[in-house]
């Protein structure tokens, strides 16, 4: 299985399955800035039985209720995920607790098998033969790189996603779905974006209440702004 973490489910990427907080088609969302919570979650769904007992440890703390109940993503979407490739998007990218993620996404390679594509990972010790005494140094190495995740951040208001994919959206237009021009009290065919003019574009097959709009910047890009009626 291909899954991709990152991407906008809009773009031509080839995966089976597609996670993030833009809903498209069959994608699983999931709440902006949550990708640390979503995959800290899955890693420990496909390495728990696998890694060193300090680790095991680390995910016996981790409250599972509350990272899975705060990023709306649960263990219903888990059991859609199966072992093969995972492909990081720029999203993931430019989080601002990129550093942990990494050390995640490692454990996935090391512990989970999967391959991982997108982003250079640390290289940590291979799991060795519980027989040995070089596993404890294993256990060492992985425990001391691991953070506590953080809070979710709340995301309310209106919301847009920030693309620079030409092939996406264009400059004058916002992308969004029926939920969204509710949710906006959207009354009108255009849009002031802080004080930009965007013409709106509705999209039956794109869910939930955030919009697409086109910027080019090197944040993360899930933004809170002010949208008027024209």
């Amino acid at each position: 299985m291909i899954i991709s973490i990152g991407n906008l489910p809009l773009k031509e990427i080839k995966a089976d399955v597609f996670l993030h907080p833009v809903k498209y088609k069959d994608s699983i969302s999931y709440e902006p800035m949550a990708e640390e919570a979503v995959i800290a979650l899955i890693t420990k769904h496909f390495t728990y039985n696998k890694v060193p007992e300090m680790l095991k440890e680390y995910f016996d703390e981790m409250d599972d209720g509350y990272l899975f109940s705060e990023s709306n993503f649960d263990e219903f979407d888990l059991e859609k995920l199966q072992k093969g490739t995972i492909i990081i998007g720029k999203d993931v990218l430019l989080h601002p607790k990129i550093e942990n993620i990494k050390k995640f996404l490692t454990l996935l390679r090391d512990f989970g098998g999967f391959k991982i594509k997108g982003i250079k990972l640390p290289v940590w010790l291979k799991p060795s033969d519980p027989i040995l005494a070089e596993i404890m140094e294993t256990e060492k190495t992985y425990e001391d790189h691991l953070e506590e995740i953080d809070e979710l951040e709340s995301f309310d208001g209106s919301i847009v996603y920030e693309c620079s994919d030409n092939s996406v959206i264009r400059s004058n237009e916002i992308l969004c779905s029926t939920q969204f021009v509710i949710a906006n009290k959207i009354k009108a065919l255009k849009v002031k974006v802080n004080g930009e003019v965007k013409e709106i574009k509705k999209l039956p097959e794109l869910k939930g209440t955030f919009g697409i709009i086109f910027k080019n910047e090197n944040n993360y890009p899930f933004k809170r702004v002010k949208i008027e009626n024209i």
